[in-house]
């Protein structure tokens, strides 16, 4: 289950690729709605008419597409249909061409699989498309299909997620729970959060538009409690436009890049109450007080992950205006935990080792703050990467309060399985989230 978590990375990858084979089955009908389960953590309206799919034939492009993920985390995708025939029609051509199964009847529905992961359910009024999925798995999303093609009530309309969706303009709308998305993707959106926020308390809403090899999810965090959703505001006024200074020094394959731009003493506040982000910093935390170290940046911060790993591997570049606790590091060595250690490693350079991790913090140059995974990165930081965003991404990271930045690429290399969005996206490179 947690491997579909991640293939819905930024649910709106999926959405394009489960719509690449809807676009070519679907056409206009009443009743589709109702195939879509009122409980559902994720729901993505696509107008088919707006993303660039040509003037296929049988397609109804005054109807939306929608994509969404189920309570258990099933993902799925419905179109409208009015002619089942034309659909089992073309079914049968795409089981010829080797591309799908032979077409069975089960409980008065169509089914097939396409390229042996995505099943296709097809009654008189929708086609539902569900995957991807391993061969053992087929029959019983096949049942759970049944049951939604056989819905007689379109419940969702009347859900909280699609009230909030129903009020979005654009080719591609997105409201989702934050426990929908991945853990890492997801916990530096939950900043400003009061502690203990539950993930299902939590709601990200987005339009999307793709330009050339990014595609950009311009987001809203918010939550339906008063509380939380009060506090979220509170942290969006604290945040102030990212600039330019730095973006130069993200690596294009850093698996996911955050920047954001504030006052160090109202980051710290925020980070505070986000458990995620604090315990990935836990192990460093313990021998430093990296708290007092943020709360004398002002300006731009940026975090960047290389990798999916659980263990701490991160490049953490601020403004900082004051630098006071390298009074402290002296102290530091001296009271090092059992099984760490704290050397110097250059001017205003140390290196913190542990049983656990091994990183370097330092500053540079009087203002630069940095936390680096090894000495040798240390001598980069602050320069151009070898291999940079492209001035596409930048442009869309500078100005916003807070961006995060994906590296679709790096993830397929980490996640073999991934390789499928790039079959039906091969220029899609980058994902982009940002708040503005």
């Amino acid at each position: 289950m947690r491997r579909k978590k991640i293939i819905y990375l930024v649910g709106v990858v999926v959405v394009l690729v489960t719509t690449a084979i809807v676009v070519l089955l679907s056409r206009g009908g009443n009743g589709y709605m109702n195939v879509i389960p009122s409980r559902v953590k994720a729901l993505v309206a696509v107008e088919l008419s707006k993303i660039g799919v040509g003037d296929v034939p049988g397609v109804d492009f005054s109807r939306k597409a929608y994509l969404f993920e189920t309570a258990d985390g099933s993902l799925g995708l419905v179109a409208a249909v009015d002619s089942k025939s034309d659909v089992e029609s073309f079914l049968e051509s795409m089981q010829k061409s080797g591309k799908a199964t032979r077409p069975v009847e089960r409980k008065g529905y169509l089914f097939t699989v396409i390229n042996d992961n995505f099943v296709v359910g097809v009654s008189s009024s929708a086609v539902l498309v569900m995957g991807p999925a391993v061969a053992d798995e087929q029959a019983s999303i096949q049942r759970k299909m049944v049951k939604y093609l056989s819905s007689d009530k379109d419940a969702v309309s009347e859900s909280p997620l699609f009230r909030q969706l129903s009020t979005l303009d654009g080719p591609v709308t997105i409201v989702a729970q934050a426990d929908a998305l991945p853990e890492k993707f997801v916990m530096p959106l939950t900043l400003g959060a009061p502690r203990g926020t539950k993930a299902d308390e939590l709601l990200l809403s987005a339009t999307m538009d793709i330009n050339g090899e990014c595609l950009t999810l311009k987001c809203r965090t918010f939550s339906l409690d008063d509380k939380i959703n009060n506090a979220l505001k509170t942290s969006h006024y604290k945040q102030r436009p990212i600039t330019d200074k730095y973006l130069a020094t993200i690596s294009a394959d850093n698996l996911l890049t955050v920047a954001c731009n504030a006052k160090g003493t109202d980051f710290v506040e925020l980070l505070r109450s986000n458990e995620s982000l604090r315990t990935m910093l836990i192990g460093i935390n313990t021998a430093i007080d990296i708290d007092k170290m943020l709360r004398g940046v002002d300006g731009d911060l940026i975090i960047s992950l290389p990798s999916l790993g659980d263990n701490l591997n991160l490049t953490l570049l601020a403004d900082a205006s004051d630098i006071s606790w390298m009074q402290d590091v002296d102290y530091w060595k001296k009271s090092c935990p059992s099984g760490t250690q704290i050397e110097s490693c250059g001017r205003d350079s140390y290196r913190l080792k542990g049983t656990d991790f091994d990183t370097c913090f330092g500053v540079k140059d009087g203002k630069l703050l940095y936390v680096a995974p090894s000495t040798e990165s240390v001598a980069n930081i602050g320069s151009k990467a070898s291999h940079p965003l492209s001035p596409a991404v930048v442009e869309q990271v500078k100005g916003s309060r807070f961006a995060a930045v994906l590296s679709l690429s790096s993830a397929t290399r980490q996640k073999p399985e991934l390789s499928v969005v790039s079959s039906f996206l091969p220029n899609l490179k980058t994902i982009v989230l940002k708040i503005e």
